[in-house]
């Protein structure tokens, strides 16, 4: 599980510093984002941290499954951009995203009963309000309303004699299938962390390092593909180095959790002010990540957006 999480979750939050810091242009266009958010960032979650570890872990955690939720959302509207498709009629892309992940989450919240958690036990608000009949029942209505979505394709391409946006439909079925796997049907940690932790890290690394390559093809030359093996295996292995050491200093300040991975390094710190201090340093990358997220993928603000994720 540790593996899983080291090597996707907290590796894919360090991929945006490729995107961001580590890119002179991107630094020069996001100059006020890149030093103002983890400005604000750090003092909030160290005000937040200090008050109340359980309240910050549990504000961290709904923030988290606001920033999947619009992942899921971003990268189904890049396939839509890839196509013209016209406008759905009976439920719409962004309503359909939100249908297929916050059923599930809202099963997590009223059965009860799910064997893990987002980031730490009791970090959702949980109230078991109904019984499991109950959730079967959701499941048709569910069910269906997917169907409703995918025929609506369909029924379009055919009466606009135009090609299935088979691309757009498997990223919308794969959001389904992750988040209703992962969430509604097993309950166990292992399950939700594959089903969502990796099938969120793996799609937003591939993209990062398409972006970066991408643009050094269209604004200096096409690279062998040789090349850019290399330069992604390297920025992955940065990203890795990364997470490991931010996990390690998690571990040996604030979790104490992974003795069997980073050995017997734990210094016990009971001091609120100065834990809420570390929790608001090492928390730094995440939270950056999940506001950095929000304001870089937007094509109204960054031409390349356009030249490299439109067809030409």
């Amino acid at each position: 599980m540790g593996i899983f999480v080291l090597g996707i979750d907290v590796t894919h939050v360090w991929s945006t510093i490729f995107r961001t810091y580590l890119d002179v242009e991107e630094r020069k266009r996001y100059k006020k984002q890149l030093w103002l958010l983890p400005m604000v960032a750090f003092i909030v979650v160290g005000i937040l941290s200090t008050y109340s570890e359980h309240l910050f872990w549990r504000v961290i955690a709904y923030f988290a499954l606001f920033h999947f939720i619009r992942q899921q959302f971003g990268f189904l509207m890049l396939y839509k951009s890839k196509m013209k498709f016209p406008e759905l009629r009976w439920i719409s892309d962004k309503a359909f995203i939100y249908i297929a992940t916050l059923y599930p989450v809202l099963v997590w919240h009223i059965l009860g009963d799910r064997a893990f958690s987002w980031f730490v036990k009791g970090d959702f608000l949980i109230y078991p309000l109904v019984p499991e009949v109950s959730v079967t029942i959701g499941n048709f209505i569910y069910f269906f309303l997917v169907i409703v979505w995918v025929a609506d394709h369909v029924l379009m391409a055919r009466k606009n004699a135009l090609v299935l946006p088979f691309g757009k439909i498997l990223w919308g079925l794969s959001t389904v299938g992750t988040w209703w796997l992962g969430i509604v049907y097993f309950n166990s940690d292992f399950s939700f962390t594959l089903t969502n932790v990796v099938a969120h890290g793996i799609p937003y690394m591939a993209l990062v390092f398409y972006y970066v390559e991408e643009k050094k093809n269209i604004q200096q030359h096409k690279q062998p593909t040789k090349i850019i093996v290399i330069s992604i295996l390297w920025m992955f292995l940065i990203c890795l180095f990364l997470g490991l050491g931010e996990e390690f200093l998690w571990d040996v300040f604030i979790n104490y959790e992974k003795q069997d991975v980073f050995g017997d390094w734990q210094i016990f710190i009971d001091s609120a002010y100065l834990r809420g201090f570390l929790i608001a340093f090492l928390s730094l990358p995440q939270v950056t990540h999940y506001l950095l997220d929000g304001v870089i993928w937007k094509g109204n603000t960054n031409p390349m957006i356009k030249k490299i994720f439109t067809p030409r």
